[in-house]
């Protein structure tokens, strides 16, 4: 009867052990199946997408990190909405900032104690100075009233092409690479716009009268094959001083005069041979850029 006993009990205890252990198994198998399902398993993400599953993770994906589950040596790219989060690239997020910035318009602030918004060349000399075209004498003076050299003028058009590459050196003694209006002559020479006082001097520093700055002015409209027939049809003769206007300025005067690039100081001259201004090759120079957009 003991032993009767003794073997039941042996079985029962046999029979416990077994079902704690198919318990365990089957709590494993659970783990298992939980970790593929959601996608949280370490060695499934260490063989995977490692550039992309930190922000997969982070972002609390319910759909889970696929790019893990792949379980492939090669990584795949991030997608767009990934480089939008790492780096900032989001197009939809910046559109409206960019138009923002387009929209904006920096207001110029004058630099220029001498320029007032009540001087008739105060608009040319905004121009001229936010378009980098000209710089003052001074970091507070533009000196409007100063008489403009051949230098002066050269340079602004030098600066209205962008300053562009040279092909030659100076060919006049009183120009070298080293002055602040050196290359400006020399671009200016290469591509037939002025001409020297002789052969070997060009008078950099010398103030320049209007019908010069017309004929440098109609060399450079025909240098860049503008078109110039807007003289053909003026009368100088209509103005009084005509006969002051010498005889190689008198087309470059017609093209000035018709195109409304220069105009007299009266209604009845044209005074070619007074000394031009600052202000007036800013006016100048503003009504040629804007003409020939």
């Amino acid at each position: 009867m003991n032993k009767k006993i003794l073997a039941i009990l042996l079985s029962v205890t046999m029979l416990i052990s077994c079902l704690a252990i198919f318990a365990q198994a089957a709590t494993v198998d659970v783990e298992i199946d939980l970790s593929t399902l959601f996608g949280d398993n370490n060695s499934g993400n260490n063989t995977g997408d490692n550039t992309g599953s930190n922000t997969g993770n982070n972002s609390g994906n319910n759909s889970g990190n696929n790019s893990g589950n792949q379980g492939t040596s090669t990584p795949s790219a991030p997608s767009r909405t990934d480089d939008d989060e790492l780096f900032g690239d989001n197009e939809d997020d910046n559109t409206s900032d960019k138009n923002d910035k387009k929209e904006e318009t920096k207001e110029w602030s004058n630099p220029f104690s001498d320029v007032k918004e009540s001087d008739w060349y105060f608009a040319t000399v905004k121009y001229a100075s936010e378009n980098g075209i000209m710089n003052g004498v001074d970091a507070d003076k533009f000196a409007p009233s100063q008489t403009l050299t051949r230098a002066m003028l050269v340079t602004i058009l030098y600066r209205v092409e962008g300053s562009p590459r040279l092909s030659s050196y100076s060919k006049f003694a009183d120009v070298s690479l080293d002055d602040w209006y050196g290359a400006p002559v020399i671009w200016a020479s290469e591509n037939g716009i002025v001409n020297g006082v002789s052969e070997t001097e060009f008078a950099p520093n010398t103030a320049i009268s209007r019908e010069q700055i017309a004929a440098i002015m109609f060399r450079y409209a025909k240098s860049k094959g503008y078109d110039v027939s807007a003289g053909e049809s003026t009368n100088i003769l209509s103005y009084e001083d005509y006969s002051s206007i010498s005889s190689y300025a008198v087309e470059a005067i017609q093209y000035t005069a018709g195109s409304g690039l220069m105009k007299g100081k009266t209604e009845s001259t044209i005074n070619p041979q007074d000394k031009a201004t600052r202000a007036e090759a800013a006016t100048v120079v503003m009504r040629f850029i804007e003409g020939n957009k």
